[in-house]
């Protein structure tokens, strides 16, 4: 297995908006395209208006091929011109578990 993190900031008033238009818009397709969530995560304490997704992928391949077909949807394209302007860093990491303690 391996995972996807992405974690991004928004503005505090857009908080609100971009959660509903994401739980409702871009969530849909991005399960359309096979992607499995561990979680969606939002900062309790620390970096105000910061959430954290985690992705599970089989392997390397599996997450190349269905990335390349999400990044490859017109439809993201139309959700990205609505959500970009609202995101203010974004970082990716590809990761794998360590093999001491077991991958959820």
């Amino acid at each position: 297995m391996v995972y996807l993190q992405v974690t991004f900031t928004l503005e505090a008033q857009d908080v609100a908006r971009f959660k509903s238009y994401y739980a409702e818009v871009f969530l849909p397709v991005i399960l359309e395209h096979g992607l499995a969530p561990v979680g969606i995560f939002e900062t309790l304490v620390g970096r105000a208006g910061e959430i954290t997704e985690l992705w599970r992928f089989e392997s390397v391949s599996d997450y190349e091929t269905k990335w390349k077909a999400l990044s490859s949807d017109p439809r993201v394209h139309e959700i990205l011109e609505v959500t970009g302007p609202m995101v203010k860093d974004e970082r990716f990491k590809l990761l794998s578990s360590v093999d001491f303690v077991p991958a959820p």
